[in-house]
């Protein structure tokens, strides 16, 4: 028997998945996304640049006799035996652009909570932190933004790549 003949002769380790409710087998070690491509889904948007940067692929999960809600991007992310998939829905973060040349820093007392009033409800629960692939101290810089201080909050989020998990998991709907 030749090396060829002893490799194809062994079965691929396989994984069960649900998407949306439906079971697949998928081989063990593929990622999220190659996973759902595998299993015959074609992605016409939402799968960026497949390196962990653009955050496109953000994905909601739980695993097999784990209650929690995970989170994670599709395409850094294993599949496990017994994962349960659901589709998000494509939710635009709402933005508003400010022309920060016409900001005078004088008028305000705190420019950042002027723009962004949502931040004020900020509960302190530290779950936008642990939604995020990137691991940015999320809590860390909207409080920042809370003392008003622009150019830490810049610093603390310059990281960020707009996922949006921070704001489906924020109890108090704050846009982070």
């Amino acid at each position: 028997m030749t090396p060829d003949e002893d490799e194809s002769d062994e079965e691929e380790e396989m994984v069960e998945i649900f998407v949306m409710g439906k079971r697949y087998k998928v081989p063990k070690g593929l990622t999220i996304m190659t996973a759902l491509e595998y299993a015959g889904y074609k992605f016409t948007r939402g799968c960026g640049c497949r390196g962990g940067f653009c955050g496109a692929c953000s994905t909601v999960f739980r695993t097999k006799d784990e209650y929690k809600l995970r989170m994670d991007l599709a395409c850094q992310t294993a599949v496990e035996d017994g994962m349960f998939l659901v589709q998000l829905p494509f939710m635009p973060a709402v933005r508003e652009d400010y022309d920060i040349e016409e900001v005078d820093p004088e008028e305000h007392d705190n420019v950042l909570l002027d723009y962004y009033p949502e931040v004020a409800r900020c509960v302190s629960c530290n779950t936008c932190t642990k939604a995020c692939p990137q691991d940015i101290e999320v809590m860390d810089y909207v409080q920042a933004a809370l003392r008003g201080d622009i150019e830490r909050t810049a610093e603390l989020s310059f990281d960020c790549i707009q996922c949006g998990l921070c704001s489906i998991r924020c109890p108090a709907d704050i846009k982070h």
